[in-house]
């Protein structure tokens, strides 16, 4: 988390000081600009919607059991899947190329690592289970065909703090993407 927040500080700072790591910075029309903008609050939304749904499914489970119902049966990691697609909708949003490459960038240096621990914890965790898990589940990019609805009256532990948490991080980003996109088009 410390790597994160660095650098995402550093970028900001960046994005302040240096010509390059500014957004705004392609050369489009403004209708090629709206259509980015809708495109990137769509791709928003979309992640948005998806990590509360993967979250109603993991919180309060994270190790201790094993979740491959709903959107963990398309993909192992829905979530960092839905912030990835959350990540690309402000790509477009930003509107330039070395910022959205950052953090991407960013994003890879983070979630790798991260994957990997949570990966060791769930197969100490659940042993040869978790390995039939990871022999029919894709990492990162989901498989739609995998998808497997939980089992009639299968009921899932959910800690609502930590949904309201989920929430309040979503209505964030659709927030932060609107100030953003709307910043553009007022400077233009």
């Amino acid at each position: 988390m410390y790597f994160l927040r660095a650098s995402i500080v550093i970028l900001i700072i960046l994005s302040i000081t240096n010509d390059n790591f500014r957004a705004y910075t392609l050369e489009i029309s403004t209708l090629e600009s709206l259509q980015m903008s809708i495109f990137g609050f769509i791709l928003v939304v979309f992640g948005c919607f998806g990590r509360i749904w993967a979250s109603l499914y993991i919180e309060g489970n994270k190790t201790k059991n094993l979740v491959t119902a709903g959107p963990f049966s398309m993909v192992r990691n829905p979530l960092y899947f839905f912030s990835l697609i959350i990540i690309l909708g402000f790509c477009l949003a930003l509107k330039s190329i070395y910022l959205p490459l950052s953090l991407l960038i960013i994003f890879i240096v983070f979630h790798i690592p991260t994957i990997a621990n949570e990966e060791k914890k769930l197969r100490s965790n659940h042993g040869d289970k978790f390995e039939k898990y990871i022999k029919t589940t894709p990492r990162l990019i989901p498989n739609i065909f995998k998808y497997k609805k939980p089992e009639p009256g299968e009921k899932v532990l959910v800690k609502i703090s930590r949904i309201n948490g989920v929430l309040l991080e979503v209505i964030g980003y659709l927030f932060l993407y609107t100030i953003i996109d709307i910043f553009h088009f007022v400077l233009n």
